[in-house]
């Protein structure tokens, strides 16, 4: 059994922009993509159900139980129309990665599909770079003065984001990965930060940089240890 689509609305998506983040190292492109998607209240379209995701059910702002999905998003910044995808979690077997991936591919044919991730890395490397899996798309992103690398990361790149980007050229898309170092141990919203400028700088997308670092961490920390997040914090 493969994907399963709950049109909350049915926008055309062939040819379009998308975004995708999923959980991952520093949880970085989540971050970026979460706070977007919050900033430009952006409009939910469509639930992308798979069985190999997570048995999690929810409960929506409405107080309603919904199945585990990964979310599509659609925002509309100065007549540029631009999708967003992410979740809680993604399919945990290579089938179902597989599987997601070529739905989410297939919907965005002829488009431009940008994945953004972390990479563990030294705390004092802090880099953005992007990587692709099509040569004519590569000369294209290095005309336009994006970092494009061909030699990392050597261990190379799994799950979702690995497919997605790997898997483009079949279908016609233009895709890419967006990588940001990171320590990795825990959620990195300053490497989020950077994402999100380096994106906009970089795809020239009207997108708004609304993650305040310090503030999103003092407050998740606040969370983590309510009695000690101002000697964590320091």
């Amino acid at each position: 059994m493969g994907a399963l689509i709950e049109w909350i609305s049915r926008p055309n998506t062939e040819g379009e922009t998308l975004l995708v983040a999923m959980p991952g190292v520093g949880d970085v492109g989540k971050l970026a993509i979460d706070a977007v998607n919050s900033e430009l209240d952006s409009e939910p379209i469509a639930r992308i159900i798979h069985p190999s995701l997570p048995p999690i059910a929810k409960l929506d702002e409405n107080g309603l139980l919904v199945p585990p999905h990964v979310l599509l998003s659609r925002l509309e910044i100065d007549n540029k129309v631009v999708f967003t995808l992410t979740g809680d979690a993604q399919p945990m077997t290579p089938e179902g990665q597989h599987e997601l991936a070529t739905e989410i591919l297939d919907l965005f044919k002829g488009g431009e599909v940008i994945v953004l991730a972390g990479m563990i890395a030294d705390a004092d490397r802090k880099e953005i770079f992007t990587i692709t899996s099509s040569a004519d798309y590569r000369i294209e992103l290095e005309n336009s003065g994006i970092d494009v690398r061909r030699d990392e990361p050597k261990s190379g790149v799994i799950g979702l984001a690995a497919l997605i980007t790997a898997m483009g050229p079949i279908f016609e898309v233009k895709s890419s990965c967006t990588i940001a170092t990171t320590i990795g141990r825990s959620i990195d919203p300053v490497a989020a930060q950077l994402m999100l400028e380096t994106i906009r700088k970089w795809w020239n997308l009207p997108l708004p940089v609304p993650i305040d670092a310090t503030q999103r961490l003092a407050d998740k920390l606040n969370e983590l240890h309510p009695e000690k997040a101002s000697d964590l914090i320091s």
